[in-house]
């Protein structure tokens, strides 16, 4: 027994119908069959299930025709693979054959909100926003040492943020050293302020900074990131309390916010 007919198969059908019917009006079950390299009982079988779904119809003649609902969902499959694989020659730089096979392969299990997103970068170059957790930063920026801008509010405030005191104890602007382990160094401007500690929460716990060359190291994997791509400021936030050497307890009325402009 045949096996049933997948929503796959049916939209490679239409799809190649659609644009062989550019060439030629009529479908010719022999050039699907060629085409498809399957053979002519199973193009029968695919074509007869279209046609009772109203996708084909038959004249006098029994030759085959899109109807206007066929034409609108061949139209849209086609122009789908097609998108689909320019998308994959420009970020990968394969040729159009690779692309093609590649995206015939992937299409149908896409979210259409992906194909959607990827329909708009096409168009205009734009991207979504989103925001990403666990990023030593190396996926955004070649390794190397960077100048990021950085500031310190009070936590649970958002329109407008409120500036702590941190603020004002820190430089303005902090060191990233961007690697497979990648650091935010943040520089006191007393030096004594290295007599204390900072803590920062990294998932569910509370790490401590690393102390080098007068500054205080935090992981960038604990930053929050979120990636604007409408002309916005990206930024990474991370909570954080300065403490003593010898605090171990996080009073929540110590907790800052710490922001991390990601230019």
């Amino acid at each position: 027994m045949s096996k049933e007919i997948s929503k796959q198969e049916k939209e490679d059908y239409l799809s190649l119908m659609y644009e062989m019917k550019r060439k030629e009006n009529q479908i010719v079950k022999s050039d699907l069959s060629r085409e498809l390299e399957v053979p002519l009982s199973r193009v029968t079988r695919v074509t007869d299930g279209l046609l009772e779904e109203g996708y084909l119809l038959k004249d006098e003649g029994r030759r085959m025709f899109l109807t206007p609902m066929g034409l609108s969902k061949g139209q849209q499959c086609l122009e789908r693979k097609r998108c689909l694989t320019e998308f994959l020659r420009l970020v990968s730089g394969v040729d159009g054959s690779i692309a093609k096979e590649n995206a015939c392969a992937i299409e149908h299990i896409l979210d259409e909100r992906i194909l959607t997103g990827i329909r708009m970068f096409m168009e205009s170059r734009h991207t979504y926003s989103y925001m990403t957790r666990g990023n030593d930063l190396n996926l955004m920026f070649p390794e190397g040492k960077r100048i990021m801008p950085i500031a310190f509010f009070e936590k649970g405030t958002s329109h407008p943020r409120i500036l702590s005191k941190e603020y004002q104890q820190f430089e303005k602007r902090a060191e990233v050293a961007i690697s497979k382990e990648s650091y935010l160094y943040l520089k006191p401007i007393d030096s004594d302020l290295l007599k204390k500690e900072i803590r920062y929460c990294y998932g569910n716990q509370w790490m401590y900074a690393k102390k080098e060359n007068g500054k205080f190291g935090i992981l960038t994997e604990a930053l929050d990131c979120t990636i604007r791509r409408n002309d916005k400021l990206s930024e990474g936030i991370v909570e954080i309390v300065v403490c003593d050497h010898h605090e171990e307890e996080i009073k929540e009325e110590s907790v800052r916010i710490l922001t991390v402009s990601l230019i």
